[in-house]
């Protein structure tokens, strides 16, 4: 069953960070071939309802229009892996004693202040932003920690309360390989394509 969601008003059931190169082809020919937009630079995002798509640069600002944030593809790339990176180049770091969801580490630098909270096996259980160009906290919820620490829902937030996602995987796994075509997305022929890029 697919459940359609919501985010920053647009409904759909497939974005695709294109984090590996992928097949591009031509707009599709008259004997019905598809289309598969994107390669190492772009998102592709998919409104099934309105019958559209739309190619965006992997940028910040693009992302900012999608998803509300403007977030690098790299970091949106590490949240659905269960994964923080840190800020580049803080200024300062300090270890925070324990709070309600553990200790912590917290950066500071030109791009704001990021706090990020590790369990005992040092996975991520949560790492937030604040001051900056986006604002957020990002929670991690993950299976016992014996097994390979998947996480197993992922909750992006802002913290002006305007965006709320929440990712839920049936059967992550971790550390199995990837197949590139994976990361392709084929949009089927007769849906509009607009090409930001």
């Amino acid at each position: 069953m697919t459940q359609w969601r919501s985010v920053a008003g647009l409904v759909f059931s497939a974005v695709t960070v294109h984090a590996l190169p992928a097949e591009t082809s031509g707009p599709p020919s008259p004997s019905g071939s598809t289309r598969r937009p994107g390669s190492a630079e772009s998102v592709t995002v998919w409104e099934v309802l309105r019958n559209r798509a739309y190619l965006l640069p992997s940028t910040p600002d693009a992302n900012r229009r999608w998803l509300g944030l403007a977030l690098p593809a790299e970091d949106l790339v590490a949240f659905l892996a269960g994964q923080v990176r840190p800020m580049p180049s803080p200024q300062t770091g300090t270890l925070m004693p324990p709070d309600e969801t553990g200790p912590s580490l917290r950066l500071s630098g030109s791009e704001g202040t990021q706090r990020i909270w590790l369990d005992r096996a040092g996975r991520p259980l949560k790492v937030e932003w604040t001051e900056g160009k986006s604002p957020l906290r990002v929670a991690f919820t993950r299976g016992d920690d014996v097994g390979d620490g998947a996480p197993r829902q992922i909750r992006l937030q802002t913290l002006d309360g305007k965006l709320d996602v929440t990712v839920v995987y049936r059967d992550p796994q971790i550390n199995t390989g990837l197949d590139p075509a994976l990361l392709t997305l084929t949009v089927p022929q007769g849906v509009e394509i607009q090409d930001f890029r």
